[in-house]
């Protein structure tokens, strides 16, 4: 296994909605069962755990200081939210069966680099991977939730990187409010790209088609760009095929957190 489930210790946060708690604590009985931890609410007992135990965390503010302490020590952890594709809400790909699915990751908060690993996660999606649109002329700018980009010190930024990228370019930069009821491949018809920080809707407009510029934390770097003073010049990669299908086996359904298949994977 590429992970044991045996030494890792899941975080479960206080004040989550019933249909959270009722996962968190399903996954949790799990990882118990075959000898792992769970700590409940307090993510200093996090701090206490032997340095062969493996912490999990999701985007939970109160666990920021402990990702960047891992970080900087080297130390193994897992991070895990929702995922890239059949996503269970908050997507405007085609939603997921079976609770949909989550990314699990170790290190990182995202899917870091391209493995080699067949088609076959991807193809039970069932989601098509549209040819790349090209010649649009306005630029999208997805925002998210204030409350992640003060997690991670970048308050304000799809309105400080749109400021910026006006600097850059001529086009018209459009900042894509999250709440926003406007289908996001509607949006991006006539778009020359979608810009994004680390939300999951550059991953999905990759997917449909569209170039993206990000930060280099987000999955869809590997098939975007990082550098937004390039804006005028997006890239249209060929590897995207390899790339779902590495999205396909970093992410998995709610059966898949409890039968093992999730320890068998996670990279």
């Amino acid at each position: 296994m590429a992970v044991n489930p045996a030494q890792v210790c899941l975080f479960i946060p206080a004040g989550l909605k019933k249909f959270k708690l009722d996962l968190f604590n399903r996954i949790g009985k799990k990882i118990e069962a075959h000898g792992g931890r769970v700590v409940h609410h307090d993510p200093k007992g996090l701090e206490a755990l032997p340095p062969e135990v493996t912490p999990i965390v999701g985007c939970m503010p109160e666990c920021v200081y402990l990702m960047n302490e891992w970080w900087k020590t080297g130390r193994q952890w897992i991070y895990w939210d929702r995922g890239y594709a059949r996503r269970v809400f908050a997507t405007w790909l085609p939603r997921g069966d079976n609770g949909g699915y989550y990314r699990w990751h170790l290190n990182t908060l995202q899917m870091n680099r391209i493995a080699d690993v067949p088609g076959d996660r991807w193809q039970a999606l069932k989601i098509p991977l549209r040819p790349w649109r090209k010649g649009g002329d306005k630029i999208i700018v997805a925002s998210t939730l204030h409350h992640y980009f003060d997690m991670f010190g970048v308050p304000g930024w799809p309105e400080k990187i749109a400021a910026e990228i006006r600097t850059y370019t001529k086009r018209p930069v459009i900042v894509r409010h999250k709440e926003t009821t406007v289908p996001l491949d509607v949006e991006l018809a006539d778009a020359h790209c979608l810009v994004a920080h680390g939300s999951i809707a550059a991953v999905e407009a990759v997917i449909m088609g569209c170039p993206v510029f990000v930060d280099k934390s987000n999955a869809a770097a590997l098939v975007g760009r990082t550098d937004f003073r390039e804006i005028d010049h997006p890239v249209y990669p060929d590897n995207r095929e390899a790339w779902v299908h590495s999205l396909a086996y970093s992410q998995f359904n709610e059966q898949e957190l409890v039968d093992g298949t999730l320890w068998k994977l996670i990279t």
